[in-house]
């Protein structure tokens, strides 16, 4: 238990020991600049440092046009033509699996394998042709009153 106090203390100590940074003018020798600091100083110093620059940098990116040009990051509008570029995607594979499922069958009819039940109405072909007349001329529901 002392030897861990004793320990921290002398971190603690040579974290506050105050040390000098004399700038000195080579020709003249005059001193030109003194500092008085200790590491726990310098330590705070250099991390205020990287925090100012870590957010100014973020807030330049954020602000300019800069933010285009990082990967992964995109306008909204590219958003949306990305979000409507897959639904037409989806519809036309589905589109596609459907005509394929089609064809599948009409080569069945065709070839004799169908399996399923057979169609054995029979087509009045006077009802169909009065119903094709129907379809082409409009009927005239309304009926002038005289």
């Amino acid at each position: 238990m002392k030897k861990r106090k004793k320990k921290e203390s002398a971190v603690l100590n040579r974290l506050r020991t105050h040390y000098r940074i004399v700038f000195i003018n080579d020709e003249s020798l005059e001193e030109v600049a003194s500092i008085r600091l200790t590491i726990q100083k310098l330590y705070v110093l250099f991390s205020t440092l990287f925090v100012v620059i870590v957010a100014l940098t973020i807030c330049v990116l954020l602000i300019t046009p800069l933010k285009y040009y990082i990967p992964g990051y995109g306008s909204n509008k590219t958003h949306m033509q990305v979000v409507r570029l897959k639904q037409n995607v989806d519809s036309l594979s589905d589109l596609v699996a459907a005509q394929q499922l089609y064809e599948a069958n009409i080569r069945k009819v065709i070839n004799g394998n169908y399996n399923g039940k057979p169609d054995t109405a029979m087509l009045n072909v006077k009802e169909a042709e009065k119903e094709q007349m129907k379809s082409i001329f409009p009927v005239q529901d309304i009926k002038k009153k005289k």
